[in-house]
């Protein structure tokens, strides 16, 4: 039978946060009519979050699990995730869910319209940022995107918020082709998009900051702009081809 929805959670060091994030999503997908996955991937925990995956597996079989044991970063733990997935749709989100699970009904409306990729924005109209962040992360986070909207995309209002979805064909070729794991990964992602030709829709989503980000902002900020450099060397080797 077909699976409608895959949606992937990147882990790490999440023996805190798991269980939250677990009934999170779990209360709203089981009420769903259609078939659906939860893939969960460990990116090389040190803590139990492996135990708890794996005990929730055994508990619902739509669940799945991805681990492997040396941290790798996030945009890799998202590109293991969704290539593992099985849906016509996939979505990556995170473990403390800043934009609720049931945001995704939204977004159905634009793959109808013949969008491949919808992610979603706190930068346009109708989103609304209930918990804002660090005063100096929120900068942060505005001055990449607009590195990246300069260098990739202008027309990409919100390039951080982790809640994209993928038509499945669409996914497969974008994350064939990711080779940056950091924050840079998003950059990528809608470097390729344009690349390939493929349309984004932009949709608002409601956000809220939650504590316990993994994100080094010295150490990220900086590997975040060799990243944008080495998208362009990529594009250059002809590596995206």
């Amino acid at each position: 039978m077909n699976i409608i929805l895959s949606v992937v959670v990147p882990c790490f060091n999440e023996e805190s946060r798991f269980r939250k994030g677990l009934d999170h999503y779990n209360s709203y997908l089981k009420k769903q009519k259609y078939l659906w996955e939860l893939i969960f991937v460990n990116d090389g925990s040190k803590d139990k979050t492996l135990e708890l995956m794996k005990s929730a597996q055994k508990n619902n079989k739509n669940i799945r699990v991805v681990t492997y044991r040396q941290n790798q970063g996030k945009g890799y733990a998202i590109t293991r995730g969704v290539k593992a997935a099985k849906g016509n749709i996939v979505l990556f989100t995170d473990i403390d869910h800043s934009v609720p699970i049931e945001t995704v009904e939204s977004f159905y409306q634009y793959f109808e319209k013949g969008f491949k990729v919808v992610i979603g924005s706190r930068r346009i109209k109708g989103a609304n940022i209930l918990v804002h962040q660090h005063p100096l992360r929120e900068f942060l986070g505005k001055g990449f995107t607009l590195l990246v909207r300069l260098l990739v995309d202008w027309k990409i209002k919100d390039v951080t918020c982790g809640f994209k979805a993928f038509e499945k064909c669409v996914a497969e070729k974008i994350f064939n082709k990711i080779t940056i794991y950091d924050w840079a990964f998003d950059a990528e992602i809608f470097f390729l998009c344009r690349k390939y030709k493929i349309k984004i829709a932009q949709a608002p989503v409601n956000w809220s900051d939650q504590k316990g980000t993994k994100v080094s902002l010295k150490k990220d900020i900086l590997r975040s702009l060799f990243g944008l450099i080495k998208i362009r060397f990529n594009d250059l080797q002809g590596k995206y081809l």
